[in-house]
């Protein structure tokens, strides 16, 4: 009975440990500016499996639009940009508006703004291949290449799945060895209490 138990919550726990958020990272691609950055983005498992995922922060946000948190930064940068909607929601002049597709070759698509009160930085993409189209900050961006105050911009790369690497069609799907353990270990103990009830008491 006990190994039977063990076995169920063994099962259980790998599926749960499927079920973890998505985090995407940023791969530059070429010498273009802005570079040495850091773009960091952790998704939920639903928003993957559902393939797409719209927001902007300016009209409101909520757990259930997908996305966990977001960070971006540069060599010298004297604050990051985080946004996570729980600890550090955005204050007011700062927003995060994204338009973002989750393909099936474990990167993203789409576009995005991010602003905090002294940086921002614009991205968006044909396929998966993002180009940043506007990035900028108050304390300048030398640490990127970039002149202060100017638009700095032309930087290529993707986002790519770091942890787990998973597409949107195996977020969806359940691992079938993790199901099959479970309902294994459920027919074997509904057997064992079966056979205990129709074992006839001792007088």
């Amino acid at each position: 009975m006990k190994k039977l138990i063990v076995c169920i919550a063994a099962a259980l726990s790998v599926h749960t440990a499927s079920q973890a958020n998505v985090i995407y990272e940023w791969q530059g691609n070429n010498d273009a500016t802005p570079y040495n950055i850091a773009l960091r983005m952790e998704f939920s498992d639903a928003a993957v499996a559902k393939g797409s995922m719209q927001l902007d922060s300016r009209y409101g946000f909520t757990p259930e639009a997908g996305l966990v948190s977001f960070r971006y930064e540069f060599l010298g940068q004297w604050k990051p940009v985080v946004f996570d909607p729980v600890a550090n929601p955005f204050l007011n002049g700062e927003y995060l508006q994204m338009d973002i597709g989750f393909r099936d070759d474990a990167t993203l698509s789409g576009s995005f703004k991010a602003a905090s009160r002294d940086s921002h930085i614009f991205m968006a993409s044909a396929g998966n291949l993002f180009t940043v189209t506007g990035a900028n900050s108050d304390y300048g961006m030398a640490g990127a290449g970039c002149s202060p105050f100017a638009n700095c911009a032309g930087g290529t790369g993707v986002f790519k799945a770091a942890s787990p690497s998973v597409s949107p069609a195996a977020a969806e799907v359940p691992e079938p060895g993790s199901l099959a353990l479970v309902g294994l270990g459920v027919l074997g103990l509904a057997r064992q209490l079966r056979a205990k009830r129709r074992k006839p008491a001792r007088s």
